[in-house]
């Protein structure tokens, strides 16, 4: 399986592990990690692959960052991608060099695929993955989720499993969006009852973490690139390409989720989204667009997203784990454009409450209780991060429930109880809604129900 580098405090300790596993593992076979974050490292700087490398020679090894937006090779993985100081990135991407150009095994957004392609294919099958995904899901209260970048094999697999009755979570899908062209013109919109297919996920730029997002101006701390030039990160997709996909979604019925991080990436994605809505004369606000993440966003932009009825869909725990470094990112002027929750709630817009597993925890209470504190779980820092965007327990609530239906087209059968509705329901083990802030980072699930039956009893709160 994949090494799970959570939590690890050092890149001595991510070594550590590899080389356990390595101990292990059939000489040449691929160890793969995931989850390092040099942010929680002493040093905070970006690791080199060197001592990786000499650490577990014989073995290639590829560790992608917690965002999902970065990897580390080592010497040997490089080697067999033939990856070498002649490589070029491409486009959207970057390959980080050490001061004598060589690679330094860090690459970033577009260019994990020179690694990537190489890597084999891993073992178990996707109806296994998708059940151990749903078993954890309804353990942690989850009745529906979005699952976005869902390859065309897998869903085949979810229509599969929803025919024979063993979906239990309602999976709101999102087809690749370099199959998303191809699927629109052979697929007509599907909407089943455990399992929806009318939307594509796309990307406009990287994370911040690995300083790929897209900025207006450039990154405080590191104002140009190796060249000299001014660095504002990288656009992974022309923004002409997401345009010519909204316009193919707003004419077959689909809906367009992206990921944009940065200032310049939410304005190109609003532009870019605008301007289709425009040259079809659509109205944007059935088609119910997404911005996926919109964490950093232009003060003008701000209102924008009521303007064109686009829905921001956010992840309160990005908050609490960016909020370390945004401001050396970006300074602290821009950062007051950071997760700007109650800013957009008051301009009318609706936002979709989420947790971008696996990058953070699936559990929603923790996303609950990083959208109301802006703390982590050790309720830093004091009164929360620039606290005046925090939200209210029940915009929270709404968030996750009501407001999350509605960016999957589900309002009226899911997101709330009442009468005509679903019932999808949990039961906690304590009040959201007056418990002590903290504690809501604590609530345990006693019992998961969809349509009134129990799909999860907590044996711990078994009679």
């Amino acid at each position: 399986g994949v090494l799970d580098l959570a939590g690890t405090t050092s890149y001595d300790e991510v070594i550590h592990r590899v080389i356990e596993r390595a101990e292990q593992a059939e000489p040449g076979e691929w160890i793969i990690g995931r989850g390092w974050d040099h942010e929680s490292w002493p040093d905070k700087e970006l690791p080199t692959h060197e001592r990786l490398s000499q650490a577990v020679p014989d073995n290639p090894v590829w560790l992608s960052r917690v965002d999902g937006h970065a990897g580390l090779a080592n010497d040997r993985a490089m080697e067999l991608a033939e990856v070498s100081e002649g490589s070029l990135a491409p486009s959207g991407g970057e390959m980080l060099r050490d001061q004598d150009a060589r690679p330094t095994g860090v690459f970033v957004d577009n260019a994990m695929a020179m690694i990537g392609r190489v890597i084999p294919a891993g073992g178990a099958s996707g109806e296994d993955l998708i059940l151990a995904a749903q078993k954890l899901c309804l353990e942690a209260g989850l009745t529906g989720v979005h699952d976005a970048r869902v390859g065309a094999d897998m869903i085949e697999v979810y229509q599969r499993l929803e025919r024979e009755r063993k979906l239990h979570v309602r999976v709101f899908g999102m087809v690749r969006g370099n199959q998303a062209m191809q699927w629109f013109d052979e697929h007509e919109p599907y909407t089943g009852s455990f399992f929806s297919m009318r939307a594509t996920k796309l990307y406009i730029d990287g994370a911040m973490g690995s300083r790929g997002a897209w900025l207006l101006e450039p990154y405080s701390d590191r104002p140009t690139d190796a060249e000299g030039k001014p660095y504002t990160g990288l656009a992974v997709t022309e923004p002409d390409f997401v345009k010519a996909v909204a316009e193919h979604a707003l004419t077959k019925g689909y809906q367009v989720c992206t990921h944009a991080i940065g200032d310049r990436g939410n304005r190109e994605l609003l532009d870019a989204y605008e301007s289709a809505a425009i040259s079809l004369d659509a109205d944007l606000r059935d088609a119910r667009f997404r911005i996926e993440h919109a964490q950093l966003i232009a003060p003008e932009d701000i209102g924008r997203f009521a303007e064109l009825g686009v829905i921001p869909s956010m992840q309160p725990t990005h908050c609490t784990s960016d909020m370390r470094w945004v401001e050396e990112r970006v300074g602290p002027v821009r950062a007051d454009g950071a997760f700007v929750w109650q800013t957009l709630l008051a301009s009318g817009a609706r936002i979709a409450g989420g947790s971008d597993f696996p990058v953070e925890s699936h559990n929603p209470f923790l996303g609950l209780y990083a959208a109301v504190s802006r703390q982590n779980l050790d309720e830093q820092p004091p009164g929360g991060w620039h606290p005046s965007e925090r939200m209210n327990r029940l915009q929270a609530l709404r968030a996750f429930t009501i407001d999350a239906a509605y960016a999957g087209f589900d309002e009226d059968r899911i997101g709330s109880i009442e009468t005509d509705k679903l019932a999808d329901f949990i039961v906690i083990d304590r009040d959201y809604m007056t418990c002590h802030t903290r504690e809501i980072a604590d609530i345990r699930v006693v019992a998961t129900y969809v349509e009134g039956s129990p799909v999860y009893i907590n044996p711990n709160f078994a009679e």
